[in-house]
């Protein structure tokens, strides 16, 4: 008896969460309107150094990545004006669901139930805007030996976590971080080598037609960094250095036949 209950409940969880996958995925192509961002500052470590930078951000400190998505829209001669829109909620203390160890689907499905609870439970705050995403970004303090753990964002989804240095030093590179993750919820897929962080021709590089074809001069957003020669890399300083390529526009609804 209680299995069938517990299959039931189950198979309605399934159900209500392919439901709305189904529409998170048609609004987010359609590009009929501009799609809410918002951001949660998440204090993941605890000490006034990591409060005080998670307290005084707001939509400003943000601007760089609407201004990013405005004109890339262009670029791709998308009549949306303003693409995404971000608001700033209130710092939170409480912490998401560790990330899984494993790669495994089941693991992923998993964590995802769990990350749609504690979204729900830690994300309503007053005088916030209904969203289409949520992006929680986890501060912490910088420390040069240790490397930030890995961010992700649920393609199709509704959610992503961002590690992030709580730092006006590294914010260029949180905006990087937080706009290659959105797209990820929007569709688009990493071009880049797993292993070595490589960005992969074509769709990796921003300029893949150009005489020759090293050094790249930006980065593609999705491969992540400036290639300078066909197995060395650099960072972007900014999102003004980035761009979104043509693959990854066709992943995100911005090519079609109904421009």
């Amino acid at each position: 008896m209680f299995r069938h209950i517990r299959i039931g409940i189950l198979l309605t969880i399934l159900v209500v969460v392919a439901g709305n996958q189904w529409l998170t995925e048609n609004r987010f192509s359609s590009w009929e309107k501009p799609l809410w961002i918002s951001i949660y500052p998440v204090l993941a470590e605890p000490g006034d150094e990591v409060r005080r930078y998670a307290e005084y951000l707001d939509a400003a400190a943000f601007e760089d990545i609407v201004k990013f998505f405005r004109q890339q829209a262009q670029r791709y001669g998308r009549r949306l004006e303003t693409p995404v829109v971000i608001q700033v909620a209130r710092p939170l203390t409480a912490q998401p669901p560790a990330l899984p160890t494993e790669g495994s689907r089941l693991d992923t499905a998993l964590w995802s139930l769990k990350m749609r609870w504690w979204s729900w439970r830690n994300g309503r705050q007053d005088g916030m805007v209904s969203d289409d995403v949520r992006m929680y970004v986890l501060y912490q303090e910088r420390k040069a030996d240790i490397a930030l753990e890995r961010s992700v964002g649920i393609k199709n989804g509704s959610y992503g976590l961002v590690n992030a240095a709580a730092s006006r030093r590294e914010a260029a590179h949180n905006r990087i971080v937080i706009a290659h993750e959105l797209l990820h919820i929007l569709g688009a897929t990493d071009k880049y080598d797993l292993y070595t962080g490589q960005p992969l021709p074509p769709g990796g590089l921003a300029d893949p037609s150009r005489t020759p074809l090293y050094p790249q001069e930006r980065a593609e957003i999705m491969g992540g960094r400036i290639a300078t020669s066909a197995t060395r890399w650099r960072h972007p300083a900014s999102l003004a250095y980035c761009v979104i390529g043509a693959e990854t526009a066709a992943e995100i609804g911005w090519i079609n036949d109904s421009k």
